[in-house]
């Protein structure tokens, strides 16, 4: 019975130590996503821009939709950030989620060389009559210049 006890014991010892250590670890290096994106398309009938901030509780996303006179403010959810492979960990792109009640949407977001596309996957509600449908748009992010001061050169 001892013998029973101690097996038993150790392998739910080893079964929390596997389990613990058998999780996602999402890359850190998000500088490449964070920021504010803007549409290439000015006239695009969706999202006109959106924003990836890094907080202390993760990756958040905020986006802008096509309204007048103003583009509307839409939740911001939290961004689950993605590596290109399961070495990197440089960020590379992001799925993001959000639940307006009428309408399930997900977002998946991908760097195309300094751009970003972001596939956006909306689902409606049952009972609604309009078809699920999904946009792909490409974002940039402006270059944000640096300015420098003309110091004389030391002698």
């Amino acid at each position: 019975m001892k013998l029973f006890k101690a097996l038993s014991i150790s392998s739910l010892i080893g079964a929390l130590v596997i389990s613990a250590s058998a999780h996602a670890v999402p890359p850190t290096a998000l500088s490449g996503l964070t920021g504010t994106w803007y549409n290439t398309d000015p006239a695009t009938r969706s999202t006109v821009r959106f924003e990836v901030t890094n907080t202390i509780f993760g990756l958040t996303f905020k986006s802008y939709g096509s309204c007048s006179p103003t583009p509307c403010v839409h939740t911001t959810v939290m961004a689950y950030p993605h590596s290109a492979n399961v070495s990197s960990n440089t960020a590379t792109g992001f799925t993001a989620y959000r639940n307006d009640g009428f309408k399930y949407t997900r977002y998946s977001a991908v760097r195309v060389g300094a751009n970003l596309r972001l596939d956006a996957f909306s689902t409606f509600a049952s009972g609604d009559t309009r078809k699920d449908y999904v946009v792909s748009e490409t974002f940039y992010r402006p270059l944000v210049l640096i300015p420098t001061l003309d110091l004389p050169l030391a002698q």
